[in-house]
């Protein structure tokens, strides 16, 4: 009898708790019909460190695209279409967009990062980020980037924002030497964003291409050489090969040489070779 009055009591139970969720679904979702959008809430994650975009661009965004969001119904609000939007803006690495309770749409974003600016004599300008996208300037906002500059084939067009995984056809990336060029050139200047030293202490990338066409047998890898902030001289790189064990021995010459000479001793500090520094004065 017990068992029976148990197995009773149970189902009764959840039979009465399966009629308070229905009831309080319709109730919700009552609530949910009746709310209209109050107030649009952006929150671009990182702001501190950089100001690439800022809550006003995304309300104009929404404003340009002439999504009214203001007094509508939460149920007819398009978050796959604003999130849409938001997101095809390159600087823009991730969106969150949802609505809530109090009738607050919500627009959460996370920016991202350039790590250098690209201004070539032969007319590229764009900005590199650290997950390898390339992206036009922003006019409202200078970033301070290590800037490249020189004269050096891109394996991109003047006008290409994207993915610089996207530039290429598979099978033209291996084949192609400005392409693992420019690779080397992303990697190294990661590896300067790594370092506070060097990332405080780099200002200037200059490349100088090989004036053999690419395919050419007597074709070399471009060579590079950096302008410091601090000092008065020069610092050739040669290729972008082993350049973390040449930035070590830099920072050796740093610290022994330099403390008898001086930074304004030499004005040229040449590293191409191995286990050597050629100074120049």
């Amino acid at each position: 009898m017990n068992r029976t009055w148990n197995i009773v009591v149970g189902v009764l139970s959840w039979c009465a708790l399966l009629a308070y969720l229905v009831v309080a679904a319709r109730y919700c979702s009552g609530e949910q019909k009746a709310k209209v959008i109050r107030q649009v809430r952006v929150v671009v994650r990182d702001s501190a460190r950089q100001r690439v975009i800022t809550p006003d661009m995304v309300r104009g965004w929404l404003a340009k695209e002439g999504i009214q969001v203001k007094n509508i119904p939460v149920e007819e609000v398009d978050l796959r279409r604003i999130r849409k939007l938001v997101t095809g803006r390159g600087f823009v690495r991730e969106a969150k967009v949802y609505t809530d309770f109090n009738g607050v749409l919500n627009i959460e974003l996370s920016q991202r990062h350039p790590v250098a600016r690209v201004n070539t004599y032969n007319g590229y300008n764009f900005y590199l980020t650290d997950d390898g996208y390339i992206l036009p300037l922003q006019p409202h906002e200078v970033l301070y980037v290590p800037v490249i500059t020189g004269n050096f084939t891109l394996p991109f067009s003047r006008s290409y924002m994207g993915g610089l995984a996207d530039a290429l056809p598979e099978e033209q990336k291996k084949s192609s030497e400005n392409y693992l060029f420019f690779q080397k050139l992303i990697n190294f200047v990661k590896f300067i964003e790594r370092d506070d030293f060097w990332r405080a202490q780099i200002v200037q990338i200059q490349v100088s291409e090989s004036s053999a066409p690419q395919g050419d047998p007597s074709w070399q890898e471009p060579q590079v050489e950096f302008i410091p902030r601090a000092g008065n001289h020069v610092v050739g790189l040669g290729s972008l090969d082993d350049v973390e064990a040449k930035l070590a021995k830099l920072m050796d010459f740093y610290r022994d040489a330099l403390d008898y000479e001086g930074w304004d001793g030499p004005k040229y500090i040449n590293l191409k070779f191995k286990n050597q520094v050629i100074c120049t004065k």
